[in-house]
């Protein structure tokens, strides 16, 4: 009778042991006896992967054989380098999640140009005159300011078997991207002398304003594309805890979208000969189109918010991604 007591006792046990893992209740530890999964209360905080994996296949291709194909091997990967992934676990199977991206640049360019004003009046006396006043600059300033933002927020859940868990959820986004910059000149317009600008600050190229011209403009504001995005991703993904706490995922999503983009607008300071003679004077130029977009599209597809294009030019997708990886800390 003792004999049976014990026997179906650990019958009892083994069954509810196997339950528990069966049902992936079981806390898995390391063999140092630490735990690997997260629990609830742990935070996730991690960055993407995909910038490194870049590094290193750009490596592999430095070295290969001379003669062999310069494919971009990498090309897979763009498009999802600029994300900060946090998660806040509510339970072990259940996580709060964040992935934010947020760009910004601004600063400034000085160009210095011809004095004309003193050259004009220099001229006007001794060859000793033009000569110091052939030396005195003035300054061209351009200030700008760009960024490219999106939050995004959601709740995933998890499923799995020890190291290797599955998740999916869905999350919701918004962000935008704005550009604007102004000019200052040292130089203003005259109908007496020629005036140099610089009508290019990439190039720091400079253009000239003759008294005969019928007809010139320079920028002095501008306020570039820019606009606002929402929209609803869902997404799937698997993770592997390479360590306790550490784990690399990777996930691939699907999402609606609505963009909404204003058209760029500028302020010219024009010079112009008209009936009454030379006149200065500015103007609001609006030559460009809105748009207002809607609809379905996976990740990495530049429509969508989750993989904004930069109004300036090049991709700067924030989020998701075919084949975006993570690497994630828990504690």
């Amino acid at each position: 009778m003792k004999r049976n007591v014990i026997i179906f006792a650990a019958l009892c046990s083994t069954m509810l042991t196997y339950s528990q893992e069966a049902g992936g209740d079981e806390v898995v530890k390391n063999k140092k006896g630490n735990e690997i999964l997260p629990k609830a209360g742990d935070i996730g905080l991690g960055f993407n992967a995909i910038p490194l994996m870049d590094a290193a296949i750009n490596i592999i291709r430095w070295n290969q054989p001379v003669g062999a194909s310069n494919t971009n091997a990498n090309q897979f990967v763009q498009g999802a380098n600029n994300q900060i992934v946090g998660k806040y676990f509510l339970s072990p199977k259940m996580a709060i999640r964040a992935r934010i991206g947020m760009n910004t640049l601004s600063g400034t360019f000085v160009n210095q140009v011809q004095d004309a004003h003193a050259l004009y009046h220099a001229s006007l006396g001794t060859a000793d005159d033009v000569q110091a006043a052939q030396l005195l600059r003035v300054e061209d300033k351009l200030k700008f300011s760009k960024s490219n933002i999106l939050f995004t927020g959601g709740l995933e859940f998890r499923r799995g078997y020890r190291r290797l868990q599955g998740f999916y959820g869905a999350e919701l986004g918004i962000g935008g991207t704005s550009a604007r910059q102004s000019v200052t000149y040292g130089n203003a317009f005259s109908d007496e002398y020629p005036v140099t600008f610089t009508n290019n600050f990439n190039a720091f190229t400079t253009a000239t304003q003759n008294p005969g011209t019928t007809r010139i403009t320079r920028n002095l504001d501008a306020r570039n594309r820019g606009g606002l995005r929402f929209g609803l991703r869902g997404f799937i993904g698997v993770e592997y805890f390479v360590f306790a706490k550490i784990s690399v995922s990777a996930e691939y999503g699907w999402g609606y979208s609505i963009t909404t983009r204003r058209g760029q607008t500028s302020t010219q300071e024009v010079y112009q000969i008209g009936q009454s003679g030379p006149t200065t004077f500015t103007e609001e130029v609006d030559t460009d189109t809105q748009e207002n977009l809607k609809g379905f599209s996976v990740d990495n597809n530049s429509g969508t918010i989750f993989s904004m294009n930069n109004t300036l030019g090049g991709n700067t997708a924030l989020n998701g991604g075919a084949g975006a990886i993570s690497i994630i800390f828990h504690f």
